[in-house]
């Protein structure tokens, strides 16, 4: 190549001369490959360049793409006009460039994208441990603006913990680390970050940036669910005591241990009366001294959820239980009030036994009043044969144990089957009842009393010596004297037998020898009231080996308080 253009044939680029009309002189390799794509055409690009050069005499400069087999280049172009009629063209392959550089912009711009659209937030701290970048839409509650300039501990909740555990002051990478932070609006949020040092040329830290992921709803599913099982396995518990304990104590103590070990609270369950007053049934833990229940029960609203209150210096949260629909008790838990406030899971896990144990303290009064009734005599409400025999055996054990004394009163009706002949059973019950109320009345709420027969009752006197035995006794007679106006015109006259005998550690082996001495003193009394019409007690001291009849005291011989009157 000669001329001008053959001085660039070890150009990097393309060379071209070109004249003034855009026909081609001469040009280098490159130049030459580039030619039937650049200057193709009348209106081709380059052919603008070149004119508008040599109008203007001087030299222009553009940015042209051009097509070579289907793929797109880009070239910097310079027309530089020369002597004559002639131009030089210098251009410059920019493809690579302008691809990286729009690689970048892209890449630039894709990230911007991820980030403003992201759930995530960047960030970034200066070597102060500075938020100066944050991501434009913000985090936590807070805008950009809320958050750069400030330091992250300011937001984290455990302000004592160590800094240079922190992702934003972090000297080696991180990934996944969980941070405790205080939203916008004061509540709990839970962050993962993973973040890298950032350094200067030399190596210094100058900060750190990364990302965070907000996983607050995350861990609160994960928490729910986490209490959920907790729950049901509270709930499992308490159901397998309910089935499996036999004792209806032991059951509701088990079942209130293993809510309060759950709740790290004290816990208590009480079983509402039928007076609709609250009893005590079981309780964990150290439960407050002195705490009313109905102090803490709210006055009116809905009872069916579970409530918040407060006393003796505890926080009470308190669930009303209900069967089918009706309160029969309340289960309880308390907290010191500097430990931690009661939360929802609490209140579920409350709301979750409640009515478990609504059927515990059911069944546990319904179990009581089986007892009750096989204990008790339907007709009277006293004590049937079976209980007072039982009650009988542990009091006499008690009494061997002491070493105190006691005295068993027989009583029976006299006359009675002519009462209900004459007059119907219905009377008869009436009167029945009346003597249960006599025998009551006249003794102490830890006396044993019982109809053990038809017309027949006892009554255990409790550390008494006879003398006293004596005098109650006779006031009983006195009292049982006033069925006789239940005895009708030419009828037999109601009355009733009554016998005495003390209690004898050395001679009655077993309560059976002690209840038939007193029966025994009973049917001595009845004979001697039978044949002198009167109504008399039989009293047989220990010393006695005879009959009842040779400590027989008649009621004419009894003053208003039932002690003896010297004959």
């Amino acid at each position: 190549m000669t001329g001008l253009a053959g001085s660039f044939e070890s150009w990097p680029g393309p060379v071209i001369e070109v004249l003034r009309d855009g026909t081609v002189v001469q040009a280098n390799k490159s130049g030459r490959d580039l030619v039937p794509s650049m200057l193709a055409g009348e209106n081709s690009s380059l052919r603008g360049m070149i004119s508008l050069s040599f109008e203007a005499g001087g030299s222009v400069s553009d940015r042209l793409e051009v097509v070579t087999d289907g793929k797109n280049s880009w070239y910097e172009c310079v027309v530089l006009p020369i002597a004559g009629e002639r131009a030089l063209v210098l251009a410059r392959d920019e493809t690579y460039n302008l691809n990286v550089r729009q690689a970048l912009f892209e890449s630039r711009q894709r990230y911007r994208d991820l980030v403003v659209i992201s759930s995530d937030f960047a960030w970034e701290t200066d070597a102060n441990g500075v938020f100066v970048f944050v991501s434009p839409h913000g985090a936590m509650g807070y805008s950009a603006e809320d958050l750069v300039g400030h330091h992250p501990i300011e937001f984290v909740i455990d302000t004592e913990v160590d800094l240079s555990e922190l992702p934003f002051s972090t000297r080696t990478p991180v990934t996944s680390t969980q941070i405790w932070m205080r939203d916008g609006d004061g509540q709990e949020a839970c962050l993962v970050a993973s973040a890298v040092p950032v350094v200067d040329h030399d190596g210094t830290w100058r900060g750190a940036r990364g990302l965070c992921r907000d996983v607050t709803e995350e861990r609160l599913r994960d928490s729910a669910l986490a209490q959920a099982k907790v729950r049901e396995q509270v709930v499992a518990y308490i159901v397998n005591q309910i089935r499996e304990q036999a004792k209806p104590e032991a059951m509701l103590e088990a079942a209130v241990a293993m809510l309060g070990r759950a709740e790290s609270a004290s816990a208590a369950v009480y079983s509402r009366t039928k007076s609709g007053e609250y009893e005590l049934n079981a309780t964990h833990d150290d439960w407050p001294v002195g705490l009313v229940i109905e102090s803490v029960l709210p006055t009116s609203g809905d009872l069916t959820e579970p409530f918040r209150s407060s006393a003796n210096g505890h926080r009470i949260m308190a669930s009303i239980t209900h069967y089918r629909g009706v309160p029969n008790g309340v289960v309880v838990l308390a907290r010191p009030e500097n430990m931690k406030p009661w939360s929802g899971d609490d209140e579920a896990m409350l709301g979750a036994v409640a009515g478990q144990l609504a059927i515990a303290l059911r069944q546990i009064s319904d179990q009581r009043e089986l007892e009750r009734l096989s204990s008790t005599d339907g007709l009277t409400g006293l004590m049937n044969r079976r209980a007072f025999q039982a009650s009988l055996d542990t009091a006499i054990a008690r009494a061997r144990r002491n070493d105190t004394s006691g005295a068993l009163i027989y009583v029976d009706l006299d006359n009675f089957k002519s009462i209900n002949d004459n007059f119907g059973h219905e009377t008869g019950d009436k009167i029945l009842g009346e003597v249960a109320d006599i025998l009551k009345s006249r003794s102490r709420t830890y006396d044993l009393v019982a109809r053990i027969g038809g017309d027949e009752f006892v009554v255990w006197l409790d550390g008494v010596d006879f003398t006293i035995a004596k005098r109650r006794a006779g006031e009983l007679a006195i009292a049982l004297a006033e069925l006789s106006r239940y005895s009708g015109e030419g009828m037999p006259q109601l009355g009733a037998s009554v016998g005495i005998v003390e209690f004898d550690a050395a001679h009655d082996a077993d309560t059976r020898q002690l209840v038939a001495r007193a029966d025994r003193a009973m049917y001595d009394v009845k004979a001697h009231n039978k044949q002198n019409g009167e109504i008399a007690i039989g009293a047989v001291p220990i010393e006695s080996t005879a009959g009842a009849m040779d400590d027989l005291v008649r009621l004419s011989k009894l003053d208003d308080s039932g002690d003896e009157v010297a004959s």
